[in-house]
């Protein structure tokens, strides 16, 4: 048994340093490129621009979300704005209806609950911009984030970039929970710009990513089966072999869940359909035909599931097994701790030193070192200090912020063989 284990061990190994360092290298290579890099929002033509907002049961935030639209610093008659009100049970819709009396931009479409990727399709239909943007109705973005957005496209003039996705951040989080996901985001951004330099973004990020409207009509719109429509497209745009690049200082700004339960869901619906998305284009894994989409990111993604689950298996194994003995053997002495603790020696010779095996030890001191570094440079990337919250969100955000979404995403995998249905 622990010979398999330490095989196990030993690729999984193998594959976090493969990766870990092929970022590292890509990081060392493009930092200069960073630097260079001067976001502008000088545009030599202002297109129009559809915005499609689709809500349901979002009184809490409608307005907000609605008021970051209204003050984008773009002119107002080169926006469209449709807000889709899908089967809101709460206030949803009178409040819509009151906010845009006197705003001739703003429409207002109401349907019974179809899910997402219905309502943006039904908005796409009557889509008049040039290119579209999706903005969630819990997420905010900043009043330059457009124009930063055009400015690339303007740049780059490839009729191929057909979607440049957000820099996205939590907002204003309150508790530790949120204050984790803060931390998470942040770096989060550096590696989808990192992914962005290979053309290997594989999500277009609900909150403000911006669209090429003619290519998404061309693909037919958003798959209104999937309950990740956000990934679907992205993936479905990388197999048509058009590019997708991040806008690394387009911030938009996502309320981030606060409580345990709804964090929960998030990710379940997440993980699934990252799964869903990995299977259904199964094709792509390896192709040399798709470029380091194929062979890095395709490859990485399946692995990042595996290497997760085997990782949860491995410490429950290590840690939990241990615990069960320690536990049962307490219960012989009713818990009675006095004897056992007054009974601990330590014991530890330079023989015990001669024969440790270090090993395994250089590699995760190797990998624990690369993920501060990379910790470090992605809040500088995101310009946000590591410490504006204090030392307390490092705490679980290090210790078992990640073990919590493995055990997830093993609960997900369980669900997703089973074939088990989730909704949006």
């Amino acid at each position: 048994m622990n010979i398999i284990i330490n095989v196990i061990l030993w690729i999984a190994y193998f594959f976090s340093l493969y990766f870990s360092v092929f970022l590292l290298l890509i990081y060392l290579d493009k930092r200069a490129q960073f630097k260079a890099e001067i976001p502008s929002t000088r545009l030599t033509k202002y297109p129009l621009i559809t915005v499609i907002v689709p809500a349901h049961n979002e009184e809490n935030t409608i307005i907000k979300t609605l008021e970051s639209v209204f003050h984008l610093d773009y002119p107002p008659e080169k926006l469209e704005v449709f807000v889709i009100n899908d089967g809101s049970t709460d206030k949803t819709e009178q409040i819509v209806k009151e906010y845009i009396k006197g705003k001739k931009n703003f429409k207002l479409l109401s349907h019974s609950n179809r899910g997402k990727a219905a309502s943006m399709n039904r908005a796409l239909k009557m889509a008049k911009g040039e290119f579209f943007a999706c903005l969630d109705a819990d997420s905010f973005v900043d009043s330059l984030t457009l124009r930063k957005m055009l400015y690339m496209y303007e740049q780059d003039s490839d009729p191929n970039l057909a979607i440049i996705t957000p820099a996205m951040k939590v907002y204003q989080p309150k508790n530790l929970l949120q204050r984790v996901q803060w931390l998470e985001y942040n770096v989060i951004i550096l590696i989808a710009r990192l992914s962005s330099y290979l053309d290997c973004l594989y999500v277009a990020p609900g909150p403000f990513s911006l669209y090429r409207t003619g290519v998404i009509k061309e693909l037919g719109g958003f798959s209104e089966g999937h309950i990740t429509e956000d990934q679907e497209i992205a993936y479905r745009v990388q197999q048509q072999h058009y590019r997708i690049k991040q806008c690394p200082d387009g911030f938009v700004y996502t309320t981030a869940p606060k409580d345990f339960y709804p964090f929960y869901r998030q990710r379940r619906r997440w993980y699934l359909g990252s799964m869903i998305c990995v299977y259904q284009y199964k094709h792509l894994v390896g192709n040399k035909k798709y470029g380091d989409f194929g062979l890095m990111q395709m490859i990485k993604n399946v692995l990042g599931f595996i290497l997760a689950v085997t990782g949860i298996i491995i410490a429950g194994y290590f840690l939990l097994r241990p615990l069960f003995n320690w536990i049962k053997e307490m219960s012989l002495i009713k818990f009675n701790l006095i004897p056992y603790l007054l009974s601990l020696r330590l014991r530890f010779t330079l023989m015990d030193f001669l024969l440790t095996d270090f090993r395994k030890g250089f590699v995760i001191l190797f990998l624990f070192v690369i993920g501060i570094l990379f910790f470090y440079w992605a809040h500088k990337n995101a310009k946000e200090k590591m410490l504006t919250f204090g030392w307390i969100p490092l705490i679980p955000y290090f210790a078992f912020y990640y073990t919590l979404k493995g055990i997830i995403l093993l609960i997900c995998m369980v669900e997703f063989i089973k074939g088990k249905k989730v909704k949006w």
